[in-house]
């Protein structure tokens, strides 16, 4: 599960790019999303939460596995962080919409292509948006369909998440990926 979750956690933030308006590099590079940053800062490093999560952390920050050169690491502490159910989202690829994007991501494999149709598909649902707030919406839904369609569930608390904007500044991509990782909370 562990890859599976940095999978999981790349594809929300290439849909909040998408939905931003921002293009991806050929590589699936989130630019301002860095999830070495962020699976820490959910942790508790940064985002202010405390017990068993943020020990975890500390522990790995003291230890070097928060170093970015090591993603193997990386990605064990996001499957700390995220869970989903397995299969589900085969039976879901077929549709549009939310539901479509959200296939997309819970089936991503985390590669610079996959993210990239990702971001693609989220671009395409922001262009039916009216105003900022529906894209706000959309977002939220996004996160609220991943995690009640697909079983994805993020096991940090509400006020890890709402400490990111600190960490993630105030840009529209951030506020899209803290309003998916809202509704896996």
């Amino acid at each position: 599960m562990a890859s599976s979750a940095l999978s999981l956690l790349s594809g929300v933030a290439a849909a909040a790019a998408g939905l931003a308006g921002d293009k991806l590099a050929k590589n699936g590079t989130v630019p301002g999303l860095d999830l070495a940053s962020i699976v820490p800062a959910l942790l508790g490093k940064a985002g202010g939460s405390g017990g068993l999560l943020a020990g975890l952390a500390s522990a790995a920050a003291k230890s070097g596995l928060l170093d970015p050169k090591n993603l193997g690491s990386l990605a064990e502490l996001a499957g700390t962080l995220l869970s989903a159910k397995a299969g589900t989202a085969v039976k879901k690829a077929g549709t549009g919409g939310i539901p479509g994007l959200a296939a997309a991501i819970a089936g991503g494999s985390g590669s610079g292509t996959d993210l990239g149709k990702i971001a693609a598909l989220a671009a395409g649902l922001a262009k039916s948006a009216k105003s900022p707030k529906d894209i706000s919406g959309l977002a939220a839904d996004l996160g609220k369909t991943l995690s009640g369609q697909f079983g994805v569930s993020l096991n940090a608390p509400a006020a890890a998440v709402k400490g990111l904007g600190s960490l993630l500044g105030g840009d529209t991509k951030a506020a899209l990926f803290q309003a998916v990782l809202k509704g896996l909370v």
